[in-house]
């Protein structure tokens, strides 16, 4: 298993079985769900059943059987659970992957957690995996989440995704 890896504010630790019905639950019922997906604002980003989010989120994510297919971690503040983190695939011919990122509550936005997850996320990936090409996938309507991401050394990008969960989705690269 993955050890603890250290960014400037946060640490990423990697997820467990028992981390996956929280980290479902940052996603799919915090004060920062309306910002992510769900009517009124994203009515075309429906929120996702525990059933799909198993569904999109194996338990390869959460073991480290097979990271190449995709890890997820939790974000720690001074030891405490702040957010989840994860890549997708590493695709070997581009030295690609996806990244999704979410914290659990308001209360920890605008501090930079989010930003230095990111960079430590793809800093790991680079020594790691030698994946150099991160992509960070949008919709256009989270405004706070594209200046996030932007801090963290992403760019925005006209290349096509695998697929994309937005009508309005904005593509997000960065390469290291």
């Amino acid at each position: 298993m993955t050890e603890k890896i250290q960014g400037k504010l946060v640490t990423l630790r990697p997820a467990t079985m028992q981390d996956r019905r929280p980290i479902f639950d940052w996603l799919t019922n915090s004060d920062l769900t309306s910002s992510m997906m769900g009517p009124p604002i994203y009515a075309d980003g429906k929120i996702p059943s525990w059933e799909e989010f198993k569904e999109d989120y194996k338990e390869y994510f959460f073991d480290s059987t097979q990271p190449q297919l995709g890890r997820c971690f939790i974000i720690e503040v001074n030891g405490e659970p702040v957010g989840q983190i994860n890549h997708d695939r590493i695709y070997p011919e581009d030295k690609s992957t996806e990244l999704d990122i979410w914290l659990k509550s308001s209360m920890y936005t605008g501090k930079g957690y989010g930003s230095d997850a990111l960079q430590t996320l793809c800093a790991f990936l680079n020594v790691g995996y030698s994946c150099n090409k991160f992509i960070i996938a949008p919709s256009k309507r989270n405004t706070r989440a594209i200046k996030a991401y932007k801090k963290a050394g992403f760019v925005e990008s006209a290349e096509p995704i695998r697929s994309p969960d937005y009508f309005d989705t904005v593509v997000l690269v960065k390469t290291l």
